[in-house]
């Protein structure tokens, strides 16, 4: 893995806050030593039973016409995540933290493209298509030492790599819930944020694949053919069903899209920007709470076919919040995944 960087113990130290007898999550988590030189050795060497890595790219937006931000939600929260307590409720030593892909080298070109033109738009898509191997390899790699993915990061294109990755670990095809104000089921013109669903569906990695709180306004003909096209294997529940007209009641729905994903193993993607006021490439002022996010996350996780948890989108410097805020939220998302699944296994 070319673009990857390990996670060690000098990041650690710039990170963690120690205070008098309390122990903090950094203290306790796991992470390749400097002697490491195979991750797959690691990963199946390692007891911790969930692996956390960040993926730091912007392109995939950027081919899909989005707001690119500067800071990566990746580095915003591990600043969170390694400080919270370890405690009864959650030990951090059933985690491996093991570092992030990095693909700042591609930050001179990527803004010097325009993706208004054919040409430029075409490196944008190559460079994401370069992305999807990496991403893919190492979620094959985790699913196939028995373990748990936590992705933090990069925009929704990296969704397809982890879906493939999972598929292929497994042998199978497999099931995705995705909470997010869009489908991300667009045209497969080309890899970028906005397609990854509809490019792992017609490879056939996706059996079925539900989207949860998706706004109406933000649904193309072409979304809506392709859902009507393939009733019993793409599944949509919109946000103003569940909060605007109260058509459908949310923690039913939310009861609903476990049933049809938990018969394989299945992955959980949430796209920030369907969280409202959250700073991300389409922020949006209408969306679910934080505290309706956890609630979805905790159910949806409660289950032993959920493979993995990716939270992506997120970029402080996209709004005027403060970092510590995006930070807390992605570190009660995980930490949510990780209890939920932890209780399935008592």
């Amino acid at each position: 893995m070319e673009n990857f960087e390990y996670f060690n113990i000098s990041r650690l130290n710039e990170l963690l806050v120690l205070r008098k007898d309390e122990t903090k999550f950094g203290e306790k988590i796991k992470y390749p030593s400097d002697k490491t030189t195979n991750i797959s050795t690691f990963l199946n060497e390692t007891s911790a039973e969930f692996v956390v890595f960040g993926i730091k790219e912007f392109v995939g937006i950027k081919a899909n016409f989005g707001r690119t931000g500067e800071k990566h939600s990746w580095d915003i929260f591990l600043s969170s995540f390694l400080n919270i307590q370890n405690n009864k409720y959650l030990k951090a030593s059933n985690i491996a933290l093991i570092g992030c892909f990095d693909y700042s080298k591609y930050n001179d070109e990527i803004n010097n493209l325009n993706p208004a033109v054919q040409a430029d738009l075409k490196r944008l898509y190559e460079i994401v298509s370069e992305i999807d191997k990496e991403v893919t390899y190492l979620n094959t790699l985790i699913h196939r030492s028995g373990k748990k993915a936590v992705v933090i990061g990069g925009g929704h294109n990296n969704a397809y790599g982890n879906i493939k990755g999972l598929a292929l670990a497994k042998g199978t095809n497999i099931n995705v819930v995705n909470f997010d104000a869009h489908t991300d089921f667009r045209a497969l013109e080309g890899r970028h944020s906005g397609n990854g669903f509809s490019y792992a569906f017609n490879e056939g990695f996706i059996d079925t694949y539900c989207v949860f709180g998706a706004h109406e306004n933000y649904l193309n003909k072409h979304m809506i053919h392709r859902f009507k096209e393939y009733p019993d294997k793409l599944k949509l529940v919109t946000f103003e069903e569940m909060k605007v007209r109260f058509e459908k009641d949310f923690l039913t729905s939310i009861n609903n899209v476990l049933k049809t994903t938990k018969s394989k193993s299945y992955g959980i993607e949430i796209d920030v920007d369907a969280i409202e006021n959250i700073a991300s490439s389409a922020m949006s002022p209408s969306g679910f709470s934080v505290t309706e996010a956890r609630q979805f996350v905790n159910m949806m996780a409660n289950h032993s076919n959920a493979s993995y948890l990716h939270i992506c989108e997120g970029s402080a410097s996209l709004s005027n919040a403060s970092e510590n805020m995006l930070g807390k939220l992605l570190t009660y998302l995980v930490t949510d995944f990780i209890k939920a699944q932890l209780a399935v296994g008592k």
